[in-house]
């Protein structure tokens, strides 16, 4: 299962969480987030990439978000 790390700006330094999906989100996609009081938050992917942890290291998918209302 791939960790990846989502974002919530273009310019955002760390991710808002990092979680196990069983497939890569792809850009278009929505997430539906649970929140504690019941409901659902729902977010649209708009960017989606990997990166480098260290030089020489393995890469990490990283998607950014965007709040869906």
């Amino acid at each position: 299962m791939p960790l990846v790390e989502a974002f919530d700006g273009p310019e955002a330094l760390e991710p808002v969480f990092t979680a196990e999906f069983d497939f890569l989100p792809r850009t278009g996609e929505y997430l539906a987030i649970d929140t504690p009081s019941g409901y659902f938050v729902h977010h649209r992917v708009v960017e989606v990439w990997h990166r480098q942890d260290t030089v020489g290291g393995g890469f990490r998918a990283c998607i950014r978000l965007e709040p869906d209302d």
